[in-house]
C-alpha cells in the first residue's frame, strides 16, 4: 500500500515537473519572439512629434485627409497597445501593436517629408512669381501711363498691387502657398490692365493709322511752304504743337490736351482732342475767351461729321448725342495734365506766340504720332507680357 502511495506521489511529482517545464519553455519561447515586449514607443510619441512637424510644415492645408488618415493610425497603434497590457502577461501578443506603431510613424515620415519639400519647392516659387507680379505691375503701369487710364484700368493695376503686398506679407510670414497664390492673382490682374492699355493704344503703331497722320502733316508743311505763312502740327502722342513756315520747322511748345487724348474725338463731352485737317476760322483776345487767348478751329469739318453720321448708324451713339465744337488752342497750358474738353492748351507764353503767328485760314493739323520715338509707340513696341 505505502508502495503504490509513493509511486503516486512521483508520478505526480513528475507531471508538475513536465508541467513546469513546459510553462518555462512557453515563457522562453514567447520572451524570445517578443510577443510579450511592448514597443519600444508604445505611447506614439515619435510619430506624434513627426506629425506635429508635419503640420508645421504645412500638411493640415496641403493633405487634410491624409494628415487625419495618419492621426487615426497613430491611435489605432495606442489602443492596440493599451489592449495588450491589459492582458495577463503571457497571453500579451504584441506583434500587431508593434507593426501598427511601425506603420504609423511611417506614414507620419512620408507626410513630414513630402510637406517639407512641397515647402522648400513652394517658397523658392513663390519668391519667383513674386518677382514676376512686381516686374508686371511695374510694365503695366508705365503702359497705363500713356494711356487714358479707365476706372477698369485703375482697378485692376490697384488690385494687383494689393495682392501683389499680400503676397510678400505672406512670403514673410512663411506662408508661402498663400504667397504664391496672391503673387499669381497679382500677374493676372497686371495682364488683364495691360492688355487694355495696349488695345487702347494699339492705334498709335497700325499702319493705316500712321500712314494717314503723315499724309495730314505733309500738307500742312506743304501749304506752309507754299503760302509762306505759319501752319501746326499738333502731335498728341508727344503733347507738342509745331509751327511751320515755308516748310521748315520754326517753333515747338508743349500742350496739354483733352483727358481722353489717346482716342479720336467721337462725340461732344467724350474730353477728347479731335484728329484731322482743321483751319483757324475765328482769333479771340483775352475777354473773349475763358482762357485767355484763343484760336477757334473749325471742328466739326466734313469728316468729322460724317464719321459721327456712321457711328450713329452702326448704334454706336444715341440719337440724342451731339457731336460737339468749340475747339480751340488756348492758354492757360502747361500743367503737364491733360485737363480739358478736348481743346489744345499751350501755356500762355507760347499762346501769345502762336496767336501772333496765326491768322484766319491757318491751317492745323491733329495727329495721334508722326511715326517718331514717342511714350506710346515706345510702350508698344516693349515685349508683350508673360
Amino acid at each position: 500500500m505505502r508502495k503504490a502511495v509513493r509511486t503516486l506521489v512521483k508520478a505526480l511529482l513528475l507531471a508538475l515537473l513536465c508541467a513546469f517545464t513546459w510553462l518555462g519553455m512557453e515563457a522562453l519561447v514567447l520572451k524570445l519572439d517578443e510577443s510579450q515586449v511592448p514597443p519600444s514607443d508604445g505611447t506614439g510619441a515619435g510619430a506624434q512629434r513627426i506629425l506635429y512637424a508635419a503640420g508645421k510644415a504645412g500638411a493640415k492645408d496641403l493633405w487634410p485627409r491624409r494628415l487625419q488618415a495618419c492621426e487615426d493610425d497613430l491611435r489605432r497603434a495606442r489602443f492596440e497597445v493599451n489592449l495588450q497590457l491589459a492582458a495577463p502577461w503571457g497571453l500579451r501578443d504584441f506583434s500587431r501593436c508593434q507593426r501598427l506603431s511601425d506603420e504609423a510613424q511611417s506614414g507620419a515620415f512620408k507626410l513630414w517629408r513630402d510637406a517639407a519639400r512641397h515647402r522648400s519647392l513652394t517658397k523658392i516659387v513663390a519668391e519667383q512669381t513674386i518677382e514676376a507680379a512686381a516686374d508686371d505691375l511695374a510694365e503695366a503701369e508705365r503702359v497705363t501711363a500713356v494711356s487714358a487710364q479707365e476706372s477698369y484700368v485703375r482697378a485692376k493695376l490697384a488690385s494687383a498691387a494689393m495682392n501683389l503686398q499680400r503676397a510678400k506679407a505672406n512670403w514673410n510670414d512663411g506662408r508661402f502657398d498663400q504667397a504664391l497664390v496672391c503673387a499669381q492673382d497679382s500677374i493676372k490682374e497686371s495682364g488683364l490692365a495691360h492688355r487694355r492699355s495696349r488695345q487702347a493704344l494699339a492705334r498709335f503703331d497700325d499702319p493705316g493709322h500712321l500712314e494717314l497722320w503723315r499724309s495730314w502733316i505733309r500738307q500742312a508743311i506743304e501749304t506752309s511752304r507754299m503760302t509762306g505763312a505759319a501752319s501746326f502740327v499738333v502731335v498728341k502722342e508727344k503733347h507738342l504743337l509745331q509751327v511751320y513756315k515755308a516748310g521748315r520747322l520754326v517753333r515747338a511748345a508743349p500742350v496739354d490736351l483733352g483727358a481722353n487724348s489717346i482716342y479720336q474725338k467721337s462725340h461732344a463731352g467724350d474730353r477728347t482732342t479731335p484728329e484731322g485737317l482743321y483751319r483757324i476760322t475765328k482769333k479771340k483776345g483775352h475777354g473773349q475767351s475763358k482762357y485767355g487767348l484763343a484760336l477757334l478751329l473749325d471742328y466739326p469739318n466734313a469728316e468729322d461729321r460724317r464719321r459721327f453720321a456712321a457711328a450713329k448708324e452702326r448704334g454706336e451713339l444715341t440719337k440724342r448725342t451731339g457731336i460737339g465744337g468749340l475747339i480751340e488752342i488756348h492758354g492757360e497750358g502747361g500743367r503737364g495734365v491733360d485737363w480739358t474738353d478736348g481743346c489744345i492748351a499751350p501755356d500762355n507764353r507760347d499762346m501769345e506766340i502762336l496767336f501772333r503767328e496765326a491768322g484766319v485760314g491757318t491751317m492745323v493739323a491733329i495727329v495721334g504720332s508722326d511715326g517718331g520715338d514717342g511714350p506710346i509707340r515706345s510702350a508698344l513696341r516693349r515685349k508683350e507680357m508673360r
